[in-house]
C-alpha cells in the first residue's frame, strides 16, 4: 500500500507534464523545431520530477525505518511496525516507478494490438512522455515501451540516492544522541 502512495504524485506529474509541455508539443506538427524543444522541455521535467520523488520516498522510508526501530527496541510494536510498512529497501524505488507506469503501459498494449482513437489520445496527451519521442520517427508503438525502464531507472536511483543520504543523517543523530546520554549520565553521577 505504501509503494502505492508513493507512485501516486509521480502519476499525477506524468500526466500534468504529458498535457502540458508534451502535449503542446504534438500540437506543433507544422513546427516541428519547436515541438521538439518543448518535448525535450516537458522530457527533462518529468525526469527531474522522479528524481525529486524518488529521493523524497527514499528519505521518508528511512525515517520511518528509523523510528520504527525505536520503537521495536522499546518493544512497541504496531501492525505497521510488524509487517515494516513503509519502511526502506531499495528494490521500493523501482516498484514505485514502474507502479506509476503501469497504466500507459495497458493502454499502449491495447493501442498496439488494437489500434483505436480512444487509446491513441490518451497516449498523445496523457502518456505523451513515451509516445511522442518516438511519433517523430514514423517507430512502432511497441519501442515507446522502451522508455519505462529509463523512468524507472531515474526513480529508483534517486529513491537509493535519498535513503542513503537520509540513512547518514541517522546515525549521525543515533551517534549524538548516544554522546548526549553518556554525558548526562556522567553528570547524574558526579552530582
Amino acid at each position: 500500500m505504501d509503494m502505492l502512495a508513493g507512485a501516486a504524485f509521480p502519476l499525477m506529474l506524468m500526466i500534468i507534464l504529458s498535457v502540458s509541455f508534451i502535449g503542446m508539443s504534438a500540437a506543433f506538427t507544422d513546427d516541428k523545431l519547436l515541438g521538439i524543444v518543448l518535448l525535450c522541455i516537458g522530457e527533462g521535467l518529468l525526469a527531474a520530477s522522479y528524481v525529486i520523488f524518488g529521493r523524497q520516498n527514499g528519505v521518508s522510508s528511512v525515517r520511518k525505518l528509523a523510528r520504527n526501530a525505536k520503537k521495536r527496541e522499546m518493544q512497541k510494536e504496531d501492525r505497521q511496525t510488524r509487517f515494516k510498512t513503509g519502511e526502506y529497501s531499495a528494490y521500493k524505488g523501482f516498484v514505485i516507478a514502474l507502479i506509476s507506469c503501469v497504466p500507459y503501459i495497458i493502454i499502449q498494449v491495447i493501442e498496439c494490438c488494437a489500434h483505436n482513437t480512444f487509446c491513441d489520445f490518451l497516449l498523445q496527451y496523457a502518456f505523451g512522455w513515451a509516445a511522442c519521442p518516438f511519433t517523430y520517427m514514423d517507430a512502432s508503438g511497441w519501442l515507446n515501451l522502451t522508455l519505462v525502464p529509463a523512468l524507472v531507472a531515474v526513480h529508483g536511483v534517486a529513491y537509493i540516492w535519498g535513503g542513503h543520504s537520509e540513512w547518514q543523517k541517522q546515525l549521525k543523530i543515533a551517534e549524538l544522541e548516544k554522546t548526549a546520554d553518556k554525558k548526562g549520565k556522567k553528570r547524574q553521577k558526579e552530582g
